[in-house]
């Protein structure tokens, strides 16, 4: 007897040819996704920002008028005299300020001061007859520059 085997044989080849089929159709439909993301078929990339310039920070004292109240808090950078001293931050003209006091104030480099006042125009011969001011040397840098008068200074320690 000739014809197909007992059990359908016949149909599982018919089978199992299919699933090769469909296997390769698979494996090829990869390759291609695989090819097309790597060949560029991608989105677009993200809008960049523009670089940005460098930036200096605006000095507090710089924007400050002559008659304006001003609020600092600055490092103690030299004792000047009795009713002087210098701060320094980079947020200053100069990254320093002379700051006049009307008495002693017990700070020391570099410690932290928070300090309130008016700005005002240094003139050495304005202030030359107040209590506890040095000589005329120890302020020649100061000389026509903003000033802060201070009728407030906090100390931290």
């Amino acid at each position: 007897m000739t014809g197909t085997p007992a059990g359908g044989a016949t149909g599982q080849v018919i089978i199992m040819a299919d699933r090769g089929r469909v296997r390769r159709a698979a494996i090829a439909a990869a390759l291609v996704v695989a090819a097309a993301s790597a060949g560029g078929c991608t989105r677009e990339p993200a809008a960049q920002p523009p670089p940005r310039a460098a930036l200096t920070p605006p000095s507090t004292l710089a924007r400050a008028e002559v008659g304006e109240r001003l609020t600092v808090t600055a490092a103690v950078e030299l004792v000047v005299d009795d009713v002087a001293f210098v701060v320094r931050d980079v947020d200053l003209a100069d990254d320093a300020l002379l700051v006049l006091t009307s008495g002693t104030v017990e700070a020391a480099p570099p410690q932290l001061v928070t300090v309130e006042g008016t700005v005002v125009r240094f003139a050495y011969g304005d202030l030359a007859g107040r209590p506890g001011l040095g000589g005329p040397d120890d302020y020649r840098a100061f000389e026509g520059r903003k000033v802060l008068a201070a009728d407030q200074v906090t100390v931290w320690r």
